[in-house]
This record gives structure tokens, sequence and C-alpha cells, in this order.
């Protein structure tokens, strides 16, 4: 009995906790869509002020010109920060292992950002804007790295506990199969579901694998990031298969309860493993969307007023507001 109130206790914490945590995302997604929203203002005032210095009707340390700078920066660091609170949520909320640190890796990625405000609101001129942009991108470089690990770690917990579930869930099916052979019921379908439901099973547990050694590596470039996506999709594709099958064997079962009118009981245990496959970057395991979610502050436009080709550091997605040129 304690035992049983204990297991309640800790579903009902587990759930609220959810609970909890679909709130505070959100929360945390209309957030960043408010800094979107502000990024996007911010970079069309700059354009157009870097229209008129081009045309030399504005200096590009005039009061005007800076404070569209400053904003634009501004915005792009708030963008930022939204960006890594959310990851910080997601962080936290996983299970997996070495979160905790990598939740303060992010929290201290945010501070130093929330410091570069400050800097940002002092630059007298665009000299001073680009050590600024050089001080920004070198935390958010950094930043971005930790926040793709965790996205590709959380997922991958969430896979692992889904297929330690499936694994418990494969081996009470194999006994109840058994049972059913030694009445006399002829269980040749079941058994080859059955082996079949464990293949995919294997097979989602070798990606997962596979995805884990690509984030153990010492730098996980967008590089890496791809082929980690790959894994993973193919990860969830075993895991729907396996999904498919297993409803199949359930209805099939149905057929053979026990005279008493009670049910094999795996039901409940299958219907939990479904549940709790949702993870907490938002990849939804039965539901089709195979890839996790990079995207960045979109921070990678040319800040410049100079004529000449601006500096970038290079990606397309995520990058830092590109060097000031007079």
């Amino acid at each position: 009995m304690d035992k049983e109130r204990f297991q309640n206790n800790s579903s009902v914490k587990d759930r609220n906790r959810t609970l909890e945590h679909k709130q505070e995302k959100n929360q945390l997604r209309e957030e960043l869509q408010v800094n979107k929203q502000e990024y996007n203002e911010a970079k069309g005032d700059f354009l157009k002020i870097r229209n008129l210095v081009r045309a030399g009707k504005l200096g590009p340390n005039s009061e005007e010109a800076l404070n569209a700078s400053k904003l634009y920066l501004n915005s792009s660091v708030n963008y930022m920060i939204a960006h890594l609170s959310s990851v910080k949520s997601n962080v936290a909320y996983s299970s997996g292992n070495g979160t905790d640190e990598k939740a303060i890796d992010v929290d201290e990625k945010i501070k130093l950002l929330e410091a570069e405000k400050a800097e940002i609101a002092n630059a007298s001129s665009q000299e001073e804007i680009l050590v600024v942009i050089g001080s920004v991108r070198g935390v958010w470089n950094n930043a971005e790295k930790t926040s793709l690990e965790s996205a590709g770690q959380t997922v991958s917990g969430k896979i692992g506990e889904f297929i330690e579930k499936s694994e418990n869930l494969s081996e009470k099916l194999g006994t109840t199969v058994d049972n059913l052979n030694e009445t006399g019921v002829n269980t040749t379908d079941l058994d080859t579901k059955l082996a079949s439901y464990n293949f995919y099973v294997n097979s989602a547990k070798e990606n997962k694998e596979a995805l884990d050694a690509v984030y153990s590596g010492e730098n996980v470039t967008r590089k890496d990031m791809e082929k980690a996506n790959g894994y993973l999709r193919q990860s969830l594709r075993d895991i729907d298969t396996a999904n498919d099958i297993i409803r199949q064997i359930l209805n099939e079962l149905k057929e053979y309860e026990t005279e008493n009118g009670n049910e094999i009981g795996v039901e409940d245990n299958q219907k939990t493993a479904l549940n709790n496959t949702e993870n907490t970057t938002g990849t939804n395991f039965s539901g089709g969307n195979y890839s996790i979610n990079t995207d960045s502050p979109e921070s990678g436009d040319n800040v410049s007023y100079g004529k000449e080709k601006s500096h970038s550091s290079g990606n397309d997605t995520g990058n830092l507001i590109n060097k000031l040129q007079n």
C-alpha cells in the first residue's frame, strides 16, 4: 500500500512538473516572438539609416547613426538571451546526464550577454561598437555550441527512456505470448510481430548510440549536427514503426483475454511508454517532426555603413551581427 501511495504521489508530481514546464515554455515562446519582432524592427530602422550614410547624407558617427547601430545590436542581444532562456528551461527540465552543468553554463552565457548590453549603451563610436560585436560574437559562439549539444542530449535522453520502457514491455509481451502458446494457441503471427518489434527497438537504440557518439565529441559543429539529425530521424522512424507493430500486437491479444474478463495487462504500460515520448525540445516522437530544432536568433545580417563587403563569421543560421565598417 505504501509503495502504491508513493507511486501515485510521484505520478502527481511528474504531471505537475510537466504542466509547469509547458506553461513556462509557452511564456518563453511568446517572449521570443516579441524579441524577434523588436529585432526585425530595429534591423529595418538600421537599414534605412545605412542607406543615408552610404549616400553621404548622414555621418557614420552621427547620433542618429550610432543610435540605430546600438539599437540593432541591443535587440540582437535580447533575441539571443530569449533564445538561450528557452534552451535553459528545456535543459533544466530534462533528466539527461550533465544537464545541471549545462543549465549553469547557459545561465552564465545569458549573464555575459546581459553585461554586453551595458557596453553597448556606453559605446560612443562605431569603433567601440565593433569591439562590443567581437565580444558578443565570442559569447554567442560558445553559447550556441552548448545549445546544440543540449538539444541533442535532451532528445537522446527521451529516446533512451522510450527504449527502456519498450524493452521492458517486450519482455512482458514475450511472457504473455509464451503462456498463450502453452495453452494451445497458435502464436506464430504474434511471435513474428514481436520479433519485428524488437528489431525496430534495437535499431532505434543503435541510432541513439550513434547520436550520443556525435555529442560526446570535443566540438559539435553544424556539420556534426546534420549527421546527428540523420541518426535522430532514423531512430524516431524506427520508434514509429515499433509503435505501429505494438498496437497490432495489443489488438490481437485482446482476443485472448482471461475468462474472468481481466485484460492481459500490457496496454496501460504501452500507453505510458507512448505518452512519455514527447521531449522537451518540442519533437513529438510519433508526430513526424524528425529533427532537432537548431533555429536561433537571425543575426547574420550586415551591420555596415561602408560600401565595402562586410565580414561574416560564415554561418547561415544563428550568426552574430557582422562587423561594422566605416
